[in-house]
């Protein structure tokens, strides 16, 4: 039996079909994201209109305003240090950020997945352990325009099992040795970035944003796509014992170079064979956190 959809429901379709119309028939450029959602239009008097949606397809707000009003503006970067061989989340905070693509100056940090919101986007970043210490360039580019910023890398925090003398001033070294401890249901592996914890074994299954909130309220965060590689293939050269690291897809924190708002899934048959999803669909997908 046929199901019918409610007067409700048909009315809101309608709606959101006379909207994409009509922002069609009255704008002289439309910009739309990976999904194909409107985020900017340039009507025929050169007034740039910004729209934030959800994932579901709901514009959420609309901004409008001269093309150099609605300019991108990258108004501060935190944390504005970042120590070599540490993961962490950047938070550019500014105007008019919708569907910013971010890029860094250099190639060697890696990007998770992230969404350009009105004031703010959030950028996972693994800085590896050799990285060398000063400035990284950040640059965000919309539709509109182009904005820059920076952050500092600093050398890596010191590993060591004493007091700290103060007159040593050898330099500063992370360990890449597995960690002496982890935390339960955690294992630790060694590696040349940096020793980390990974979970033995598939802990949850959601979207990305799930992932990323069920990790960090554990204390924890996402794998990057290079740990969990160097974390499944010792697993199968048998020098440490997770489960499940083959057969479904995980979630990791790193983003496929080639396409900036896709985030790298691995797992599914091999070690290395990579998945780039949209980081704004809903799929649930399984993962473990790392420490």
């Amino acid at each position: 039996m046929s199901r019918q959809l409610s007067p409700f429901l048909i009315f809101f379709l309608l709606l959101f079909a006379v909207e994409g119309a009509l922002i069609s028939a009255a704008a002289k450029e439309v910009f739309k994201d990976e999904a194909g959602r409107v985020i900017y239009t340039i009507d025929e008097n050169g007034i740039v209109s910004m729209f934030e949606n959800s994932p579901t397809d709901l514009t959420l707000s609309v901004k409008r305003g001269t093309v150099e009003q609605m300019r991108p503006r990258l108004e501060g970067v935190a944390p504005a240090t970042v120590a070599a061989g540490s993961s962490t989340t950047l938070k550019l905070r500014g105007k008019n950020l919708v569907g910013a693509k971010v890029m860094l100056g250099v190639r060697q940090i890696e990007m998770g997945a992230y969404l350009g919101l009105p004031a703010m986007v959030e950028v996972p970043i693994q800085v590896p352990a050799n990285f060398p210490p000063g400035d990284v360039a950040i640059t965000v580019t919309t539709p509109i325009g182009i904005t820059v910023g920076s952050f500092k890398v600093t050398g890596p925090r010191q590993v060591q099992s004493g007091s700290p003398n103060p007159r040593d001033n050898s330099k500063q070294v992370i360990s890449t040795d597995a960690p002496a401890s982890c935390p339960e249901g955690m294992m630790g592996v060694a590696a040349e970035r940096g020793g980390f914890c990974i979970e033995t074994d598939q802990t949850f299954s959601g979207d990305l944003r799930d992932a990323e909130k069920i990790c960090a309220i554990a204390g924890k965060r996402l794998c990057v796509a290079s740990e969990w590689r160097e974390a499944c293939e010792q697993t199968q050269k048998g020098r440490i014992a997770l489960k499940n690291m083959l057969g479904d897809w995980e979630w990791t924190a790193s983003i496929g170079k080639a396409f900036p708002l896709s985030a790298i899934l691995l797992g599914e048959k091999d070690c290395a064979s990579e998945r780039l999803y949209q980081p704004w669909k809903s799929e649930a997908i399984t993962g473990r956190c790392c420490k």
